[in-house]
């Protein structure tokens, strides 16, 4: 299994830089995406501010979380039990990298969920959220870091 942020789970819908290595890496393992509810609300929001920042259509932007919502129904991805006191006793652990870091809270919270589900490998476009995984031992594909 492996574990996209929103960062890189939003290249499975828009064409931008790095969308092939996002691509590559989904195509090469079997195991549904695991998405839950916080990457969902991301996406769908990320998605309706490409709009507002006139990158793409508002009619695009929805035809998009409409394509997400059918590949969600037909398998593609999974939602994951995810223990909630354990995700944020996680998150308040690696909040203490913050002053280091300059994390977001949301950056933290998918480190800490990827960090439960222990995927083989961590996707993002995030510097500081890629400097976090690497803290927590979670492999990050070189290909991916700058």
């Amino acid at each position: 299994m492996i574990y996209l942020d929103t960062s890189a789970f939003l290249k499975l819908y828009l064409r931008e830089s790095g969308s092939q290595e996002v691509q590559d890496f989904v195509a090469a393992q079997d195991d549904p995406l695991p998405v839950w509810d916080i990457l969902e609300g991301e996406l769908t929001n990320a998605l309706r501010l490409k709009a507002f920042w006139k990158e793409i259509t508002e009619e695009q932007a929805e035809d998009q979380i409409v394509r997400y919502r059918q590949r969600k129904q037909q398998g593609f991805y999974h939602v994951p039990e995810i223990d909630r006191r354990a995700l944020m006793d996680a998150f308040q652990i690696l909040s203490r990298e913050t002053p280091r870091l300059g994390c977001r809270t949301l950056d933290i919270l998918h480190v800490a969920c990827a960090n439960l589900l222990k995927p083989e490998a961590f996707i993002t476009f995030n510097d500081r959220q890629r400097s976090l995984a690497d803290h927590v031992g979670l492999q990050v594909p070189a290909i991916l870091k700058p």
